[in-house]
């Protein structure tokens, strides 16, 4: 886990520490970088991050954004999402219905899934838990999905995770406007469920 968000310092005092993070995580040689965060504008330092990711065959999922905008859209763009980089899985968040929140960002183009994200059950400082909202939340999910089925695989190409999670999603007509897959999370391949799955076939 890397803290580097502090609310009460600057827009450019948090990007400069969200791109050390970022430094130290590619340094580190991880498998799958989870980025809940982003902004409206892009940066070069942090776009350079992202390349040099891809070429060290770093998976990154990210938030999609909690602006409830068209990040297709010119002038709606959000960032790392809108790089479009190839091992970018970008996520936005939907309710228990699986009906898009009206505050997550979408893009037919930008937006890859949807995944829970709605009054998600989380830690918070001070050894307390309580209910979070947004696509960080949803960002988790997708996550931890891809990180157990690189357990499941022996496997951390992203090309390889990427297609994994966006191939096995459950399509869902109302989102066809809302994203890439028009689909949701499939949580079938939730740790519990590859349990079972390894399971059956021993």
């Amino acid at each position: 886990i890397l803290k580097y968000y502090n609310p009460d310092a600057s827009g450019q005092e948090n990007l400069d520490s969200t791109i050390q993070a970022l430094e130290y995580a590619i340094k580190m040689n991880v498998d799958i970088i989870n980025y809940s965060s982003g902004g409206p504008e892009p940066s070069l330092k942090e776009k350079r991050l992202f390349d040099l990711a891809e070429k060290k065959g770093i998976l990154i999922v990210s938030a999609a954004g909690n602006n409830g905008e068209n990040i297709d859209s010119y002038g709606k763009e959000f960032f790392p999402a809108s790089y479009h980089h190839q091992n970018i899985i970008t996520v936005g968040s939907h309710d228990k219905n699986f009906r898009p929140l009206n505050s997550s960002n979408f893009g037919r183009r930008s937006v890859d899934l949807f995944a829970p994200g709605k009054k998600i059950l989380s830690t918070l400082p001070n050894d307390r838990e309580g209910y979070l909202t947004g696509t960080s939340q949803a960002t988790a999910f997708v996550s931890a999905i891809a990180a157990n089925i690189a357990h499941r695989y022996k496997k951390t190409d992203p090309a390889f995770l990427k297609k994994k999670i966006l191939k096995s999603v459950v399509r869902m007509k109302h989102l066809q406007e809302y994203c890439v897959t028009s689909g949701i999370l499939n949580l079938k391949n939730s740790p519990k469920s590859a349990s079972r799955e390894l399971a059956s076939n021993q």
